[in-house]
């Protein structure tokens, strides 16, 4: 999937034409989180090599890892969310059938003055069942930070929760031009 940039998903998304996107992580949002850690991590590290205190080195490993879960949001070329005929573009799970989709609906909250927006998207079977491809990832990835988070509902229902807040595009232009192609 080719990304669209935020200006050409909000242009697109005003004629409500069903027209593909994909979107990935603000990479401002991660930049100074991922490399203030791995920096910070190294310099433990420097600093217990050098003091010869073991502990102090392998107390780096924190640091490092907390910039290898973070990863993904300074990753180039990814897309994290998409749309197209085919159907719902999710990283790390694939492409999910638009007859799979029940519904879709945006959740915000407020935390401090951040405002979080959520995309929830209800299937009306088994994930398993509404892929139609499933996307294929190295096993590293496994131990990475994902935008989204899946659920069972009570009623059997599957609820897929997508962070937008950390994504690239506009909230309500991602779920009018996701609507689009829906209804179409």
């Amino acid at each position: 999937m080719a990304a669209n940039s935020e200006k050409g998903i909000s242009a697109q998304a005003a004629g409500l034409a069903p027209a593909p996107f994909a979107i990935g992580f603000n990479r401002n949002n991660g930049e100074s989180f991922v490399y203030g850690c791995l920096i910070f991590g190294i310099l433990i590290s420097v600093v217990g090599v050098a003091a010869q205190v073991p502990y102090l080195a392998f107390g780096s490993v924190i640091p490092v890892g907390i910039a290898y879960w973070h990863y993904p949001m300074i990753e180039k070329g990814l897309p994290q969310l998409g749309a197209n005929s085919s159907g719902l573009f999710i990283e790390r799970i694939g492409q999910i059938n638009w007859s799979a989709i029940k519904e879709t609906q945006l959740t915000q909250t407020s935390v401090r003055n951040i405002m979080l927006v959520r995309l929830n998207v209800h299937l009306n079977r088994p994930l398993e069942d509404a892929v139609n491809q499933a996307h294929t990832f190295p096993p590293w990835k496994n131990f990475m930070m994902r935008n989204w988070k899946k659920t069972r509902q009570k009623d059997g229902e599957m609820l897929i929760a997508i962070d937008l807040h950390t994504l690239t595009g506009d909230p309500d232009d991602i779920l009018s031009r996701i609507r689009a192609f829906k209804s179409a």
